[in-house]
């Protein structure tokens, strides 16, 4: 019996526990049960990952966020703020699988291209060509807008007129006078050697395009001459998108009566030192007058060193009560006028630092500004965009390498160097070596030499990161830099240089490898086959004068049709200096050609041979 009572204990004790416990549950209030849920909730809740891990945004959603940040994209590109909309774009939409991701890869490609970046602007819509919905014919038509868009931006004008020509046929009905206008221009920018080129083509409608485009560029025609010959032309081709929606500068010119002038007033100095180049102005002036064979103006000369001073000048070319006046020259005489009321429009023959644009003045001149743009836009064509610039320590030399590191920095250009050097064989030399950094080279094997001991068999070598040389001097210069580049294994590297370059034509003895490989500006009417100016006598010896007489026939080119310019401010008129246009400034800027020398001839320059190695945009 004994050993049966601490079993039963045990076990009695044991139900009492139990008990107890249950007691407790039972027992415990809401309170206490409602705090136990939402520890148990918390912990359960901490266990669990975020819900997009398992609940991931709907493909709706993204679409409508992406939708919403491209709208906003559009906002800020409408109001220029590229870089914001780029970023925009970059941040929310080509990185989602958004229904508008195509329509965002072609509007960072338009932001990429305003801030001069065309290789990524290129980037961006090669990505877009490669989305399953490109081939839509309506986003073709998107994606051939864009790319003609990029390529008005770099200034490939042959690659717009084929592009938009071939759109022609693909757009729909109502986006076709869009269409044709920006064909327009672009032809209206092509120079002579474009214009040439895409005439060997002989498509009749492209051909159609060039024809009433060259009836614009004969200057020997008056504005009512241009006009009958274009009512001709529609007569003879009346399905002809042209015919059928003739061209604003045409319409413009037939809604204004009397654009021509019918007295002018040449405002010069024709003695002192400025005689010379006041003559050949005049001369070009009046070969360009007499060219025209009916509708002539009343032309008087007031000479400005007959005067105390330009105001005086200014009264009396007033008292002519002409249509328009041409000149001043000198600068100092173009600033005195700019403060000064002007009953008649002027057209200066000299620009300022700073152009306020002040009622009824224009500016006209010879400045390195319009071929240092041009020969960028060329480069740029290949994506070349790192330049150096090489100058001689002549005044305007320096003053031209300021303003060609001033339009890099506009055009987004990276100018890895900038050297003026005396003109003296160590002078070149030295130069050189600090542009292309070989100094860097040498000093590096000496510093080796030194370390081990002994000599370095090795040789100076360029650098690899430079796109071009920016030259500014004269040819004979030129012929002393080109060899010094070959020597240094730079032979691939093109000098570019402004038409002050080829102030005087090769000499004799000139070698033809020491001039090649140098691009440079040059107008129209200075090129072997352009008859303009063959009524003047030229001088061999120089270029500047011709320039000057250039200057002068589209100055009665410019005293014609000015009022194109302010009626329809997309004007662009083919003449001796170039493709004449107008910014908002009222300064008339020019298209120059851009020739090189090959085998010691004056030919035109293609940007594919002197730029193999690099992509450019692709038409």
């Amino acid at each position: 019996m004994s050993l049966i009572y601490p079993r039963i204990i045990s076990l009695t004790l044991c139900a009492l526990l139990l008990s107890a416990c249950n007691s407790v549950n039972l027992n415990m209030d809401k309170t206490q049960s409602s705090n136990q849920t939402d520890i148990t909730s918390s912990s359960q809740q901490e266990r669990t990952p975020p819900p997009s891990i398992y609940h991931p945004l709907s493909k709706t959603a993204v679409s409508e966020s992406a939708t919403k940040a491209y709208q906003d994209a559009q906002n800020l590109y409408q109001q220029a703020e590229y870089q914001q909309a780029l970023d925009t774009l970059n941040n929310n939409v080509i990185n989602t699988d958004s229904n508008v991701k195509l329509e965002g890869l072609l509007l960072a490609a338009l932001a990429a291209s305003k801030l001069n970046m065309p290789l990524q602007a290129q980037t961006f819509l090669k990505q877009a060509e490669q989305l399953p919905a490109a081939s839509h014919p309506n986003k073709q038509n998107a994606i051939k807008e864009t790319r003609a868009s990029l390529l008005e931006q770099v200034g490939d004008w042959i690659g717009v007129v084929n592009l938009r020509m071939d759109m022609t046929y693909s757009l729909p009905l109502n986006e076709e006078g869009d269409n044709q206008a920006k064909l327009w221009l672009a032809i209206q920018n092509l120079t002579q050697n474009e214009m040439d080129e895409l005439t060997y083509q002989q498509a009749p409608v492209l051909s159609g395009w060039l024809t009433i485009s060259n009836i614009l560029r004969d200057q020997s025609q008056s504005i009512e001459q241009q006009l009958a010959m274009f009512e001709q032309w529609q007569i003879a081709n009346p399905t002809h998108p042209a015919a059928l929606s003739p061209p604003q500068d045409f319409q413009i010119m037939s809604s204004v009566e009397e654009m021509a002038p019918s007295t002018i007033v040449l405002m010069l100095p024709m003695s002192g030192p400025l005689e010379r180049a006041s003559q050949a102005i005049v001369e070009g002036f009046f070969a360009s007058f007499y060219l025209q064979k009916e509708a002539r103006p009343q032309v008087h000369i007031i000479n400005t060193e007959d005067y105390s001073n330009i105001r005086n000048a200014l009264t009396a070319a007033n008292e002519k009560q002409p249509d328009i006046i041409i000149g001043p020259l000198q600068k100092n005489n173009v600033a005195q006028i700019s403060r000064l009321p002007l009953p008649y429009p002027v057209i200066a023959l000299n620009q300022l630092d700073v152009n306020q644009h002040p009622n009824n003045l224009y500016h006209f001149s010879l400045t390195a500004e319009d071929d240092i743009h041009e020969l960028i836009t060329f480069a740029k064509q290949n994506g070349a965009s790192k330049a150096a610039i090489l100058s001689t320590q002549d005044t305007w030399a320096l003053k031209q390498s300021d303003e060609f590191q001033s339009a890099a920095t506009t055009e987004n250009v990276t100018v890895t160097s900038n050297q003026a050097y005396a003109n003296t064989p160590r002078g070149r030399q030295e130069a050189i070596q600090k542009l292309l950094l070989v100094d860097e080279s040498y000093a590096r094997r000496r510093s080796i030499e030194r370390w081990i001991g002994t000599e370095v068999d090795s040789i100076g070598r360029s650098r690899e990161d430079l796109d071009y040389v920016y030259y500014v001097g004269k040819l004979n210069d030129a012929k002393q830099i080109r060899p010094l580049l070959d020597f240094y294994f730079a032979n691939k590297i093109p000098m570019l240089a402004s038409s002050t370059l080829n102030d005087n034509p090769p000499e004799k003895s000139t070698k033809a490898e020491d001039i090649e490989r140098i691009l440079f500006t040059e107008m129209p009417a200075l090129l072997p086959a352009n008859d303009s100016l063959s009524a003047l006598s030229k001088n061999q010896n120089s270029n500047i004068l011709r320039r000057l007489q250039a200057l002068g026939a589209d100055a009665f080119l410019l005293a014609n049709k000015y009022q194109l310019f302010t009626l329809l401010p997309s004007t662009k008129i083919a003449a001796n200096t170039g493709i004449i246009t107008m910014d908002e400034k009222g300064i008339f800027h020019k298209r120059p050609e851009i020739m090189t020398y090959r085998k010691g001839n004056l030919v035109y320059a293609h940007n594919q041979t002197f730029f193999e190695q690099k992509e450019g945009i692709e038409q």
